[in-house]
């Protein structure tokens, strides 16, 4: 009996051609997709590095006087940053001249709103090294002296 050989394939079909294009495309778009989702969060990452730092240099001013300590709502910041707000939370605390001051920065996004906040106590900077007791709420108004004697020597 002589065996029939089967002739040697010497290429791909149009099905393994179809099934390989298939698979590539769709990782082609898996990897496309996770590109544009790193790319948000690096811009996301910028972003709330950017408020960070906005809501340092407000509280600074804060603590300098430049902003009166009072609570505020969503103001505009200045310059190149008008697309950003800020407000601020002043709270007195139980000691006279103390309060407990928060910056929140945000901005809206297409992504969804990007907020920072920062908490600090803060003294109030008008009754910042006054000599007055009555400026910064101590009950005693007199003043005491400290004398100091050595003793020793010779006899």
């Amino acid at each position: 009996m002589i065996a029939r050989r089967r002739p040697i394939r010497r290429g791909l079909s149009l099905i393994e051609v179809l099934l390989a294009l298939a698979i590539f495309l769709f990782s082609l778009v898996a990897v496309s997709r996770l590109i544009d989702i790193g790319a948000d969060m690096a811009l996301e990452i910028d972003q709330r590095g950017r408020a960070a730092q906005l809501a340092q240099s407000k509280l600074a001013e804060v603590m300098a006087g430049a902003v009166p300590l009072n609570s505020q709502g969503d103001t505009p910041c200045e310059g190149d940053d008008a697309d950003w707000n800020w407000r601020m939370d002043a709270e007195s605390e139980t000691t006279p001249g103390l309060y407990k001051v928060t910056v929140t920065v945000g901005k809206d996004t297409r992504r969804g709103r990007v907020e920072i906040a920062f908490s600090q106590y803060v003294l109030d900077p008008t009754k910042r090294g006054s000599t007055d007791a009555t400026a910064i709420g101590t009950d005693d108004s007199t003043t005491g002296t400290t004398s100091s004697t050595t003793t020793g020597g010779t006899p």
